[in-house]
């Protein structure tokens, strides 16, 4: 059971990291592409950024907080290769 648990946990922390694209920073984030948000971090998606409670920005128009104290778009945190959560 734990052997099988293990596997579980390896192939969805690895579809997690082939979701992640690196940005022109060497930030991640999840999806296909990035673009620059008005403070000169990178987001994902192309469709505009949303400020948040701690003056970041995130792609979208909603935000989530995760268990680091970041906030990312949508709701839900994915860990990123870096260990970010996007």
């Amino acid at each position: 059971m734990k052997k099988i648990s293990l596997i579980m946990i390896g192939t969805m922390l690895l579809l997690q990291i082939a979701n992640a694209n690196m940005c022109p920073d060497g930030s991640y984030t999840g999806g296909g592409s990035s673009s620059l948000a008005p403070d000169g971090s990178y987001v994902g998606g192309s469709s505009g950024s949303t400020l948040t409670p701690d003056g970041s920005y995130v792609g979208g128009s909603s935000s989530t907080l995760c268990p680091d104290g970041s906030y990312v778009s949508g709701d839900s945190c994915n860990l990123m290769p870096d260990g970010s959560y996007n």
